[in-house]
């Protein structure tokens, strides 16, 4: 392999800006190809960056010169277009969700693992500063013992814009797949705990389609703390998206996107200064260290199937309207 990678891009939607320009600001990997079904969409990426451009990624498989796929598809797409990479001894990034079921991402593990490849299922939001130093304070027990912590995220379901597999959960559609593993990652992350058991809620009372649109979920983690998640794409609303935890000694609140973060003083929040960074950058350089010097992934594989099992758990659970443990 050389020592520097090369990328090929699968899936020239929304996430694939993102993708290119981390990418094009981590060391020891460059873009090379982009694959999309719109060839049109594929070239309009490709042509800033100078690369060729396909419309079937199959034909991008067979080439050694490319060494990394990096998978930002509809979720129902993941797990064919991830296996076929692993056969081809390509190493994968892949944008979170891993797939669309439990035994789907089992079955994109257990390829990556037959073929001595390397599998990340991207998970950002633990890259954001703020994220990142939220985990650094509970660590150090800045506010004390965490007591509970509440992840929010309200924002514009924006039907009209999304595509329409994006509107059907038996393709990996709603709001819950798509930003509930965000949601989940990022909490757990800064609690630093895997997920025991959840009780859950999940529906579409907004737009009665057949993707959710609204859910609330409490996961009681492994060490012992307790998270709600409380989720809405609205129709007419507010955006807001925040962690916030409380402490036996302080609360803590935490912007991921925004990059921003609050500790409670004298009965408000005050602002904490947070160096900002481009987490996609910051996953990207990461797991191509990984690659290239053997070691270990900026995200786990089995954190990736770890969400996966608790996204299910909750669909499980808002249909028994039971607890649900995660085995």
């Amino acid at each position: 392999m050389a020592n520097t990678l090369n990328a090929f891009i699968i899936g020239a939607g929304r996430v694939s800006g993102g993708l290119s320009r981390a990418l094009e600001r981590s060391p020891g990997v460059q873009l090379a190809a982009v694959a999309d079904t719109d060839l049109a969409r594929a070239e309009a990426l490709a042509n800033k960056y100078g690369v060729p451009a396909v419309a079937d990624y199959r034909e991008l498989l067979g080439k050694d010169n490319l060494d990394l796929a990096v998978i930002g598809l509809p979720h129902w797409l993941h797990r064919p277009v991830a296996i076929d990479c692993a056969k081809a001894g390509k190493h994968i990034y892949v944008e979170k969700p891993l797939a669309n079921t439990v035994e789907e991402a089992e079955e994109m593990i257990a390829a990556a693992e037959a073929n001595k490849i390397r599998l990340l299922a991207a998970h950002t939001q633990r890259f954001f500063s703020s994220t990142q130093l939220a985990r650094q304070y509970v660590s150090d027990r800045k506010i004390g013992d965490v007591v509970f912590a509440t992840d929010t995220w309200y924002k514009d379901f924006g039907v009209a814009m999304r595509p329409p597999w994006f509107l059907d959960r038996e393709k990996g559609g709603g709001m819950w797949l798509m930003n509930g593993a965000h949601m989940i990652d990022r909490t757990c992350y800064i609690l630093d705990s895997e997920v025991a058991a959840v009780k859950a809620w999940i529906g579409n009372p907004i737009y009665h389609l057949k993707a959710d649109d609204s859910s609330i979920a409490f996961l009681q983690l492994k060490s012992g703390q307790t998270i709600t998640l409380m989720h809405s794409g609205w129709k007419k609303g507010i955006d807001r998206n925040e962690v916030e935890i409380v402490g036996t000694d302080g609360m803590m609140r935490v912007d991921t996107y925004g990059q921003r973060l609050w500790l409670a003083e004298g009965g408000e929040y005050a602002p904490v200064e947070v160096v900002r960074q481009d987490a996609m950058t910051v996953e990207m350089t990461q797991f191509v260290a990984a690659i290239q010097n053997g070691g270990e992934l900026p995200v786990p594989i089995e954190w990736g199937r770890h969400i996966m099992k608790v996204l299910v758990a909750c669909e499980e659970s808002s249909r028994t309207g039971r607890e649900v443990v995660i085995d």
